[in-house]
């Protein structure tokens, strides 16, 4: 039969006749978005998306069940055929509901896989489950010791019992990845450019990792002996043993990264310097400076920053503070300095802060263990002064309440008229803050802000200066390790795209289809789950461990582990990666929806060969042609039934 000719976007193509549009379109390369369509079933047109405009006749149809005639003009993208399908997505999407990814994952700044690695665990495959942790968390021994785990916070878990120990299930599988000697990741070709990275705490190793792996040569260079930054020099042994960022660092030397250590950005080396051999720079540069009490007697001998207290102890030049230490602050530098002092002999150790312990920054667990081990807290209360006496250090201190909160969400401490004390100590320890010291001068053309941190494009972490990018405590104030980590691997993905000559801007965040927050999944979603206590991670009792520096927890045994592991309740889709109706919704700029429904027609039915979530469901017709394909006394093909469905509510009964 004669060719049909026709022009669509303008591209003059000629086909076989009898083909719909959407066919034609797609035998010659031309997209045209569509949900319910499959090459293998009969079009039923249900979805709308596949719509498009015939020229000449002002007529919007579904591409997928119109022939193609003579002549024809198509056009399938314009802005009134893209808001029509938004409209349609949005139609759609009212209708399904359901968690693409779990809220552990969405409030995990490093957008870790979660369920992906929790589920590996459960199953014993430890190696896939660093694996799958490391495609965002290069670094996980340390992370699985010293992160907050907010992912914890928003664990569905809360809504049977507790939530499961994440954190501790991401430190067991970096521990059982180091014993079993993984391999490293595959690189990609050499692509000839090279990157300097300034500072080898979370933000810079993480961004050499995933520069690494993209094929490009990597030097790091940092003031310290060792690699590590703050993790280091900054957290106590006896949370973070020096062997354990050893192993999260080793697979970076191995994939060929040079370290120049001892080296100061600004003093021995700078970008102008750099820039003779290096294509681009990623300034990582931590938080390691002390901020001032500014109150008279600071200066004073027998007074120290907890930074710099802790940087003595890391390096064994830390001395016996005296029979009292008073710490002032109430972040985990001033917990971490307090259990420190106890470990080096302190015989009493009292931490003084100015808002009460549930306002203290700190991580919660280690205000904890710092109270089990001894450690008093002084609250509402802070300094005014300290003087020296015959005894050793007078702190004049006054009492505080709270009042209205203040720009950090936080009730302001404000002083109670009359109530000025005194307490001695032989040392105090100042840990009220932190920030960067950047030489500016060693990379000029970078913009600062009144804080002093380098400003970036939020979507690339670059800098005023193209071919500089920045991220960690330089561009955020001190933060936290995991958000460190966060900015370093978005920081290498940019610098990757920048050398290979496109725009470093980051992909449009996909959509996100939720239940709403951790306790508004419907009620039969929780009581799915059999309830099974948390299983507690073994650690050395504390008047054991106030006087060791050995690592006071040792971590799940195997079989906790994979018992821990099978508390998680599975939250992220199955088909997440795989979702059409979530690249179309993505593609086309739909908002992320949080759950408003009712639920009333939850249910989540695995007693046959697949697994079905009806609140998934989008009524595209898709299963039933499938089945209908398959002919009469024909067995359906499951796995066809699995892999045609575009919205996740048929997957396989286990993942």
């Amino acid at each position: 039969m004669k060719p049909v000719t026709l022009t669509i976007d303008g591209r003059r193509i000629s086909v076989e006749p009898g083909l719909s549009i959407l066919e034609a379109a797609r035998g010659n390369g031309i997209h045209i978005p569509t949900l319910c369509f499959h090459e293998a079933l009969p079009s039923r047109g249900s979805c709308w998306l596949c719509i498009v405009e015939i020229k000449g006749q002002n007529r919007f149809i579904p591409g997928c069940n119109t022939a193609v005639s003579e002549g024809m003009v198509v056009e399938t993208s314009n802005a009134e055929l893209d808001a029509m399908r938004r409209q349609s997505l949005e139609r759609i999407i009212a209708v399904h509901c359901g968690d693409c990814l779990g809220p552990c994952e969405l409030s995990c700044p490093a957008g870790c896989n979660i369920p992906g690695f929790v589920a590996a665990i459960a199953s014993g495959r430890d190696v896939d489950a660093v694996r799958i942790i490391r495609q965002t968390i290069p670094l996980p021994g340390i992370l699985g010791r010293v992160c907050p785990a907010p992912c914890e916070d928003a664990c569905r878990r809360h809504g049977v019992d507790e939530p499961v120990s994440i954190c501790a299930l991401k430190r067991f599988a970096a521990d059982q990845a180091t014993a079993d000697e993984p391999s490293l990741p595959e690189r990609q070709a050499a692509s000839g450019k090279k990157v300097a990275i300034v500072g080898a705490g979370p933000a810079g190793l993480t961004a050499a990792w995933f520069l690494l792996v993209a094929g490009h040569e990597v030097t790091i260079i940092d003031a310290n002996e060792k690699a590590g930054g703050m993790m280091r020099y900054g957290i106590p042994k006896f949370r973070l043993p020096d062997a354990v960022i050893d192993a999260d660092v080793e697979p970076i030397v191995e994939m060929g990264a040079r370290f120049s250590l001892s080296t100061e950005f600004g003093r021995y080396i700078d970008w102008p310097h750099l820039k003779q051999d290096h294509d681009a720079l990623f300034l990582s540069i931590g938080a390691a400076s002390a901020s001032p009490l500014d109150i008279p007697g600071e200066e004073l001998e027998g007074v120290v920053s907890g930074i710099r207290f802790l940087r003595d102890s890391a390096s064994g030049a830390a001395q016996n503070p005296g029979r009292s230490v008073i710490v002032v602050g109430g972040g985990n530098t001033a917990i971490d300095a307090a259990r420190t002092a106890l470990r080096l002999g302190a015989g009493s150790v009292t931490v003084m802060y100015r808002r009460g312990r549930d306002e203290m920054p700190a991580n919660r667990i280690e205000i904890e263990e710092a109270v089990a081990e001894g450690v008093e807290l002084l609250l509402l209360s802070a300094p005014l002064e300290i003087e020296k006496t015959a005894d050793g250090l007078a702190v004049k201190a006054i009492a505080m309440r709270l009042g209205e909160a203040d720009a950090s969400g936080r009730r302001r401490p404000l002083p109670v008229e009359g109530s000025e004390f005194t307490i001695t100590a032989d040392t105090v320890i100042t840990a009220t803050g932190q920030f960067v010291r950047l030489p500016a001068e060693a990379a000029p053309g970078i913009g600062v802000d009144r804080n002093g941190n380098v400003r970036v494009r939020s979507g690339s972490m670059q800098t005023d200066v193209p071919e500089i990018f920045a991220g960690g405590d330089c561009v955020t104030g001190p933060d936290l390790a995991i958000r460190a980590v966060e900015q370093g691997r978005l920081a290498a993905e940019a610098i990757d795209r920048f050398l290979r000559g496109l725009s470093p801007e980051g992909p449009v965040r996909a959509f996100n289809s939720s239940y709403g927050e951790r306790d508004q999944a419907p009620s039969r979603f929780y009581e799915r789950a059999r309830p099974a206590a948390r299983i507690p991670v073994p650690e050395l009792p504390a008047m054991e461990r106030r006087r060791s520096f050995s690592e006071a927890v040792s971590g799940y045994t195997p079989e906790d582990a994979r018992n821990e592991a099978l508390r998680c309740l599975q939250c992220r889709c199955r088909a997440v990666d795989d979702c059409r109706l979530r690249d179309l919704a993505t593609e086309f700029g739909v908002a992320s929806c949080p759950g408003t429904e009712t639920h009333e027609n939850f249910s989540i039915d695995s007693s046959g060969v697949v697994r079905f979530e009806r609140e998934k469901c989008v009524d595209c017709g898709i299963c039933v042609r499938t089945i209908e394909s398959s002919g009469e006394g024909q067995a359906v093909a499951y796995t066809e039934l699995i892999e045609n469905c575009p919205t996740g509510a048929i997957s396989g009964r286990k993942s």
